[in-house]
């Protein structure tokens, strides 16, 4: 969508560094992992895939203490003690799935199936489509993790692993890593990522136990959070519901925007939901009122 401004300035814009990485919230909850590794850095990768509800599978000969633990809680869809094998990267794949998938994409693909409106695939089934690829998916690993000392087998594993197209992270490579863990800083739903892209992860962690973790535990930002969530979801499923045109949603917006930004961190920290509430009653206003302290008045 253009902007329709005419006031254009190439000299003002700050045109992005290169050289980083694209960090993402990646969504595995419910979708399997596979861990290859059971020493320290394997429980580390797997702590992070409990906290993201992933269905983890592990595998190695030998497991820390922590991991026999966890599988003895349940935590894994599957703990298996053995070597890795070039199967396991398949083991839940079912072949009658994997044929349809590459049916249907040969078909999807050769044919023309655009009609005179020259909408993009208009005479294709988007509901079986769909249904056939959630079934492919959910049988696929959607990440495998390496964590292990064996350098020629990790990179073997990663050779494999783009040949079967899945998402790889070889501990101690980062050259051939589709991507790499940071270190996490975590209160509630807030979670805050450190990453040097692979070029010093030890001093990410100190930077996160020595200036980050002192300075954000001082505040009860997931409370922050749960206001706010509540108030957004207040105003969209209460006081505007039906209201989906995207005039009213460009207000809402607009309005929630301004009223994040209308208190302090830690004043939304200290709320609670009376005073959300009265927030609320302001719209489609502004609160003449910067503080927690005069809202309450």
């Amino acid at each position: 969508i253009m902007s329709g401004k005419t006031d254009f300035d190439p000299s003002k814009i700050e045109i992005p560094e290169p050289d980083a990485s694209l960090i993402l919230a990646w969504q595995v909850k419910d979708k399997r992992v596979l861990v290859i590794g059971g020493g320290e850095v394997a429980l580390s990768r797997v702590n992070h895939l409990l906290q993201a509800n992933a269905k983890i599978t592990i595998v190695a000969p030998e497991f820390e203490d922590v991991l026999k633990y966890y599988n003895e809680l349940n935590l894994f869809e599957n703990f298996i003690q053995r070597k890795f094998i070039k199967k396991d990267l398949t083991m839940y794949e079912n072949e009658s799935t994997t044929q349809k998938l590459s049916e249907y994409k040969q078909k999807i693909l050769d044919n023309d199936n655009d009609d005179d409106t020259g909408e993009v695939g208009a005479n294709e089934n988007d509901e079986e489509l769909f249904q056939i690829i959630n079934e492919y998916q959910s049988q696929r690993f959607q990440l495998v993790l390496t964590a292990i000392d064996d350098h020629k087998l990790s990179s073997k594993i990663y050779n494999y692993c783009k040949l079967l197209d899945l998402n790889v992270n070889i501990a101690d490579k980062p050259k051939i890593c589709d991507f790499y863990f940071g270190s996490m800083y975590r209160q509630g739903f807030l979670q805050i990522m450190i990453s040097s892209n692979g070029k010093s992860p030890r001093f990410c962690n100190r930077l996160k136990e020595n200036l980050i973790k002192p300075i954000l535990n001082e505040i009860d930002l997931n409370n922050s959070i749960k206001n706010l969530n509540y108030l957004r979801d207040s105003l969209r499923n209460n006081l505007l519901i039906g209201e989906n045109n995207t005039e009213i949603i460009k207000k809402r917006m607009d309005w929630n925007k301004k009223i994040t930004d209308q208190f302090s961190i830690k004043d939304w920290s200290l709320m609670n939901l009376n005073d959300i509430e009265k927030i609320l009653k302001f719209y489609p206003n502004i609160p003449n009122c910067n503080t927690l302290e005069e809202l309450r008045k």
